[in-house]
């Protein structure tokens, strides 16, 4: 959180900074500030994927961006400048609030972060190469840029939250943006019916601030709530907050104009139909192509666990490779498992491709873990001393099985490739004829394991 807030803070200031200079240059002139708030948000968004510290980029262009749009409802550029100094006030004291809550009221005790590699360069390695990224920046800025010329043309600037649902819902992939877009809508729609039930029933009975506090206490435990548990519902309890606030305090006073509360969920939904159709069909990057890719990389990965050991090489040296490859592994199916539930929200434009269907998919990551179960066990401790007692002549053979095992994984990750069923079989029963002589296969055994394996690597592909 302080992390957070601290980056939030620094980024609101350099955006402010920076909107104020381009007003200089912009104030009364539409033919300079809008193209100042494309080029901004452009960059912010850029930013947002190249550099090392993503959301402050993000935060600097969102920032620039917006307070540039408002600058025609401002009757004077004095009365701009303090409005826009005061929201860095209101900015600085919400963060540093919640900071000081988070340390000193029922702290969570953080856990340890995941080693990551020290980052050689401010932006990604392939920030200047990869077209992706200026595609990514292309399509939010028209996105955005389109939404805020048709509520201005039509007069309508209550919608404006259709300018901001374009820059907050925009992810990497077209399924991660509209799954985000739905729970915006979501937690505005519920947080808004929390407003119009307030507004409505609540507001007119208020005579003191206590009440007040007591009903924003319930609507905020019940956002936090929300927003406390898993990614995929987190961002709509955000939202059930910000849509309840946004319709309740719309002055110092009490208020009963609920026209709020229709122009904010009429702006989200603009904003989620145009950003989910330039998603869509300009550039799009499909979550289903991701997910076949790091369903590729994890099958390889499981191919290259399950050769190990080998006879030629001692066990000791293997170790090390096969956890981290464990690990590796485990990353990956979570991945995979994360992007099947996104592509869902995605239009296919070939549905009957049956090698590249969402469903396809999940069934061969599905078949894929029942592998890495047994193949996880195999790396124990009591596999490895099992591996150690068998014969020369057992090794072989068992290895000979894995390698046809990982032969057969690795042409399921490759599309349209041919399977060997008879190889694997074969393999399969020189290897029951070599540990013939052993009494029963106890469960968990590596006798056992082994059976297992092969027989869910036959019902890969």
């Amino acid at each position: 959180t302080t992390v957070t807030g601290v980056i939030g803070l620094i980024g609101a200031t350099i955006g402010i900074g920076s909107t104020l200079l381009l007003y200089k240059f912009t104030y009364g002139h539409p033919e300079l500030r809008i193209p100042g708030m494309a080029i901004s948000l452009f960059l912010g968004m850029w930013l947002s994927r190249v550099f090392v510290l993503g959301p402050l980029g993000f935060i600097i262009g969102f920032v620039v961006a917006v307070s540039q749009s408002i600058g025609e409802s401002v009757p004077s550029p004095e009365q701009l400048v303090r409005d826009i100094l005061w929201l860095w006030v209101a900015l600085a004291y919400g963060v540093g609030v919640t900071v000081v809550l988070n340390s000193l009221f029922l702290p969570d005790t953080a856990s340890a972060p995941a080693h990551r590699p020290k980052p050689k360069s401010l932006f990604a390695p392939d920030a200047f190469t990869n077209p992706a990224h200026v595609h990514f920046a292309l399509k939010v800025t028209l996105a955005a840029m389109f939404c805020y010329v048709f509520y201005s043309a039509i007069d309508w600037s209550g919608i404006h939250t259709a300018l901001i649902t374009c820059t907050f819902i925009a992810l990497e992939s077209t399924g991660a943006t509209l799954h985000k877009g739905v729970l915006r809508i979501g937690g505005c729609v519920i947080g808004g019916a929390l407003a119009l039930f307030t507004i409505v029933f609540l507001m007119p009975h208020m005579v003191t601030i206590a009440s007040l506090v007591v009903v924003v206490a319930c609507a905020s435990a019940i956002a936090g709530w929300v927003a406390a548990g898993s990614e995929r519902i987190s961002y709509g309890g955000l939202q059930i907050a910000f849509a309840f606030f946004y319709s309740v305090f719309q002055g110092y006073a009490p208020d009963t104009d609920l026209d709020n509360v229709r122009n904010r969920v009429i702006g989200i939904l603009l904003g989620l139909i145009v950003t989910g159709l330039v998603f869509q069909y300009i550039w799009p990057e499909r979550t289903i192509d991701r997910l076949r890719d790091t369903l590729q990389q994890a099958l390889r990965k499981l191919a290259r666990l399950l050769v190990i050991p080998s006879p030629q090489i001692a066990v000791e040296t293997t170790k090390p490779e096969a956890g981290a490859l464990l690990a590796e592994i485990s990353k990956d199916f979570d991945q995979a498992r994360q992007q099947a539930e996104l592509a869902n929200f995605e239009f296919e434009e070939s549905p009957g491709r049956d090698l590249s269907s969402t469903r396809n998919l999940e069934i061969v990551l599905e078949r894929a873990e029942e592998i890495f179960v047994p193949a996880t066990s195999l790396a124990s401790d009591r596999a490895w001393d099992e591996w150690q007692q068998l014969s020369s002549a057992e090794q072989m053979t068992e290895s000979e099985l894995r390698n046809v095992a990982a032969k057969r994984i690795e042409r399921a990750a490759t599309p349209n490739k041919p399977r060997d069923g008879a190889a694997l079989a074969l393999a399969f029963d020189r290897w029951s004829q070599a540990i013939a002589h052993v009494p029963e296969r106890q469960e968990n055994s590596r006798t056992a394991l082994i059976s297992q394996i092969a027989a869910d690597v036959q019902h890969l592909g």
